[in-house]
């Protein structure tokens, strides 16, 4: 190669250096003309794997122009109207310019020449420009990057909201694509999207994209690409216990395997080992089978077909549990609560065949200090109408009866309620309510407390109910005892005042009376007579 002369090459860099700068002539794609006010961009709003979320009418072309700051990565693919930021670092020197691929795909770079990169990738473009930099200078470092990317047009057709002709950049994605024209119809298919270029079709599975984030199902879109979204097939149904339950379409292989790694698989509280498949017949009778996922690999798989549902139940219905409440001592595990001001748990145990009401009680940690052991009950559902099945833990724990530890079955609550510290004085009281209780205060003493009886108050008939249901006339009581009822009822008739208003009533009746009879001269009687 004949060697330049150094006046050549230092007349080469000042015309580079002198170039005018397109970016700053040219506006980028999607921006407004001068003198326009730019809107400001909209918040995106967060989708959900496999949804495709319009976006709102009329403002495709604010999409259009957030993505025009998006940066072209090393597989982007150069093209005709690409402007190029192109840097050469010598030893001492630094050249750099910013240049428009031409439509025959090549850039015109002094003094290194005209050189070809449309359908180059950006990393590929970058070893061209440098090894032609090398066999001109002996040290030459090469940066290259896309400051304003290329824009053709698309077609997109099929089930979108909005098919028609689009016009894109380059840097954009099929999946955003998709998105401005407003996403995916309900009746369209994500798994199955056509695209065609140059007479080459390929379907593409955005789902995949969504789900797995495999970038190739998202490519590049390109000038003269065709979009087409056909019409969504039979799903297949996943319910239960599984990570993502739905309705999905088959891919290529149409195999459970393949499913249940897009869709994330069992979830942990899942019997992946009792799962069931239903499948409609040709005669469009449906029938079960039970399938063991754990056994569903590469060798022995399970084809699927549309239509099927495939469920997975909880380790909840297959594992008998049994679920504690109130004054119990728990352990870390358990949900903590409060009742009547006294820690209280929540928890669920897995029940074994042949267990008892004490054996849950000793799971449960216990009974807590302040539990009312007289009044625990359990709670039955599971077969038949519910039940209330009343449990004396006093006469179980202490007083050693084993009539009263009941066997326990699936989905049973055995609840044990808070010690109450109160009486309550309700009825014909100044103050009715709960009153602090004290083993020292009689039943008139307790009346006294509550402010006393009310004008209308029947004291001799009060009564005194206790937790048991038993209840006494509040003179013949027994000493009281926490959760005890005093009532005081309300007297019928109470002494002169209300004998003074029932006169008052009947001689206002009579003078009523006689006014009338006076006013129409004798009795009223019938106008026909």
């Amino acid at each position: 190669m004949k060697r330049l002369s150094r006046k050549s090459i230092s007349l080469a860099l000042v015309v580079c250096l002198l170039a005018p700068t397109l970016a700053v002539a040219q506006p980028a794609p999607g921006a407004p003309p001068p003198g326009v006010p730019q809107t400001p961009p909209t918040p995106q709003t967060p989708r959900t794997p496999g949804a495709f979320a319009p976006l709102a009418p009329g403002r495709g072309d604010l999409y259009l122009g957030q993505q025009a700051r998006s940066i072209a990565g090393p597989d982007y693919r150069l093209g005709p109207g690409d402007v190029l930021d192109v840097q050469i670092v010598g030893r001492l020197d630094v050249t750099r310019v910013q240049i428009v691929v031409d439509p025959e795909g090549a850039i015109a770079l002094p003094p290194l020449g005209t050189i070809r990169v449309a359908r180059l990738t950006l990393l590929e473009a970058n070893r061209t420009i440098t090894a032609r930099a090398r066999a001109i200078f002996r040290y030459a470092d090469v940066s290259i990057a896309v400051i304003s990317p290329r824009s053709f047009e698309v077609v997109v057709s099929g089930e979108v909201e909005r098919p028609g002709t689009l016009q894109v950049l380059a840097t954009q994605r099929l999946h955003e694509v998709i998105l401005t024209t407003g996403g995916i119809t309900p009746r369209g298919s994500a798994r199955h999207v056509l695209v065609a270029r140059d007479g080459r079709s390929t379907e593409i599975d955005l789902l995949l994209f969504e789900l797995k984030g495999d970038i190739t199902q998202n490519p590049f879109v390109q000038e003269g690409m065709r979009i087409n979204v056909p019409p969504r097939v039979a799903p297949v149904t996943l319910t239960g216990a599984v990570r993502r339950p739905g309705e999905y379409e088959l891919g290529p292989g149409g195999s459970l395997r393949e499913l249940l790694e897009l869709t994330g698989g069992v979830t942990v509280a899942g019997a992946g080992s009792d799962a069931r498949l239903t499948r409609v017949g040709a005669d469009g009778r449906k029938e079960t089978t039970s399938l063991d996922l754990r056994t569903v690999s590469a060798a022995a798989d399970v084809p699927l077909r549309a239509g099927d549902t495939l469920y997975v139940p909880p380790l909840t219905s297959i594992q008998d549990v049994v679920e504690v409440r109130g004054a119990f001592n728990g352990s870390v595990e358990s949900g903590k609560t409060q009742t009547q001001g006294k820690p209280t748990i929540v928890q669920r145990f897995e029940l074994a065949r042949g267990e008892r009401v004490r054996d849950v009680v000793v799971k449960a940690g216990g009974v807590a200090a302040f539990a009312d052991l007289r009044l625990a009950f359990v709670d039955r559902s599971d077969a038949g109408p519910a039940q209330r099945i009343p449990v004396d833990l006093h006469r179980l724990l202490v007083e050693k009866d084993e009539t009263q530890n009941i066997p326990i079955q699936n989905g049973d609550v055995v609840v044990l309620p808070v010690f109450e510290d109160k009486v309550y004085v309700v009825g014909e009281v100044k103050t009715p309510g709960a009153q602090d209780f004290r083993p020292d205060l009689t039943p008139r003493e307790y009346l006294a407390a509550a402010g006393g009886p009310s004008a209308r108050a029947k004291v001799k008939a009060a009564t005194v109910t206790f937790r048991n249901g038993r209840t006494y006339a509040m003179a013949e009581a027994p000493p009281l005892e926490p959760g005890a009822v005093m009532t005081v009822p309300e007297v019928a008739v109470k002494w002169w005042q209300d004998y003074v208003t029932i006169a008052t009533l009947v001689a206002s009746l009579v003078t009523a009376y006689t006014g009338i009879f006076v006013l129409f001269n004798g009795p009223l009687t019938n106008g026909n007579k």
